[in-house]
């Protein structure tokens, strides 16, 4: 499937299996600190913020859709979403996991529930 091909549908599914992943892979985290605490949990770091990354880049996508499905959802902060992402991809080194860990643990949720909601309809 070319890029031209995803419809929203698609990318809103994109976004859902990356909150999922995060969410499951960041259970057992409970504090900012622990993402550096073991190699292991680095490489968790790592792979999270790239989700974020990706969650980023696809809410970007979908902010440029003329049937404009996020406009529902005001209470989301999309824009800062895809600010998220171009800080992931051009400061990578000053990324706050003190940021990253209340984005996982404080807005995925909401996030999560948002996207179901879009899926549905």
């Amino acid at each position: 499937m070319s890029k031209e091909e995803y419809t929203v549908k698609d990318r809103l599914s994109q976004i859902l299996e990356c909150i999922d992943v995060i969410m499951e892979r960041c259970k057992d985290i409970n504090d900012c600190n622990e993402f550096f605490l073991s190699p292991v949990n680095m490489m968790l770091f790592d792979s999270v913020v790239m989700r974020l990354q990706v969650i980023g880049e696809l809410v970007g996508k979908l902010l440029k859709e003329e049937s404009r499905p996020l406009a529902k959802h005001p209470e989301i902060p999309w824009v800062q979403i895809y600010d998220m992402r171009n800080l992931i991809s051009h400061e990578y080194a000053n990324i706050d996991e003190a940021v990253v860990f209340s984005a996982i643990k404080d807005d995925l949720p909401q996030l999560r529930s948002v996207i179901e909601g879009l899926l549905k309809e």
